[in-house]
């Protein structure tokens, strides 16, 4: 594809922080963005999608009504910002876009592997994208950081033991619905009480180890095996996400490690902190592998990420990707390479 400004035509679900954040960088870039999606009954349903975004040039409305909206604009891909799990809500949003023709890219992270839990829903949305001949693909920040460039790192060596990956990221760059879904502002009490209750969904580090198992090769053996730790606020603590302060001892967030062993004998196991930052905290990503008597042979460390942004970044430029990939849902390792794609900004 020779830019986004020539195809596609682009709508945008979901205009929260990261939605607007993405018609932001698609504006600049001379991209054709056709429409902005709302749930209905929000209080940005019938606002200028322009004064939303904060930038000229986009002057008509976001729209609550997904399947007219959709059918007025032509839309040749739907970017989805909603939320993170395949669950009913999620697929109908998915599932009018597809009705309509339109391919869909989406930051839901269990879109990045929605087999792995063998959910019944990514199996309907699987054969209703044949149907339509249209592509449903997840991706975002994981897809280069935590499949990408691992599957590279990897590919450097000829013994492969374990992949080891330590990351963070800022709650306060991804709105309030993912500060709350990370717990933050609540007491210790209340989040032991949700772990012991056994009804958490997976983790986002779930999905990204099952990609990454796909990417490098590997057969999962067993599930995935989770633990979480609270990330407890030390002093007061303003949380912009939720427009409010966290006070001393209450959660900023919280830490979850999984672990997936595979039929090859590689163990894969990544400990992700999202939390509201305390004063000097900054966005990094590490990963370090071994060879299989356990000796470290390769370390890779990202520091001092823009995590929001290179999770735009990165969808935008898997747009012509997912456009050409086969009908159904295409998991990032059947993507080509991700690549840098220059924009064809307006004069």
């Amino acid at each position: 594809m020779p830019g986004i400004k020539e195809s596609p035509r682009i709508a945008v679900h979901g205009l929260g922080a990261m939605g607007l954040d993405l018609i932001r960088i698609l504006h600049g870039q001379g991209a054709d963005i056709v429409a902005g999606i709302v749930r209905p009954g929000s209080d940005k349903d019938g606002r200028d999608l322009g004064g939303l975004a904060g930038v000229t040039g986009l002057a008509f409305p976001a729209r609550g009504d997904a399947e007219q909206a959709l059918r007025e604009a032509g839309a040749d891909i739907v970017i989805v910002t909603v939320s993170t799990y395949l669950d009913d809500a999620q697929y109908e949003i998915f599932a009018t876009a597809v009705r309509a023709g339109a391919n869909v890219i989406t930051l839901a992270e269990e879109m990045l592997y929605p087999f792995a839990t063998d959910n019944p829903r990514a199996r309907e949305l699987d054969a209703l994208a044949k149907e339509h001949g249209v592509t449903v693909t997840g991706t975002g920040h994981q897809d280069a950081y935590w499949v990408n460039l691992i599957g590279v790192l990897a590919g450097s060596t000829h013994d492969l033991g374990s992949v080891t990956g330590r990351l963070s990221w800022n709650v306060d760059d991804f709105g309030r619905a993912v500060a709350e879904h990370q717990h933050v502002n609540a007491t210790v009490e209340e989040f032991a009480r949700w772990q012991e209750a056994g009804e958490r969904p997976p983790t986002f580090t779930h999905y990204s180890l099952h990609a990454l198992a796909a990417a490098i090769g590997l057969t999962p053996r067993g599930t995935v095996e989770t633990t979480s730790e609270p990330v407890v606020a030390r002093h007061d603590t303003h949380s912009a996400a939720l427009a409010a302060t966290v006070p001393q001892g209450r959660l900023l967030g919280y830490t979850d490690t999984d672990t997936l062993h595979t039929e090859e004998g590689v163990s894969l196991s990544v400990s992700s902190q999202g939390s509201v930052y305390e004063e000097g905290q900054k966005d990094y990503n590490e990963w370090k592998l071994t060879d299989s008597s356990g000796k470290p042979t390769l370390h890779l460390r990202n520091s001092d990420l823009d995590t929001a942004h290179t999770t735009c970044a990165t969808l935008i430029n898997r747009i012509p990707d997912v456009i050409e990939a086969r009908p159904g849902i295409v998991t990032v390792d059947e993507l080509p390479q991700l690549r840098y794609r220059p924009a064809h900004r307006p004069a």
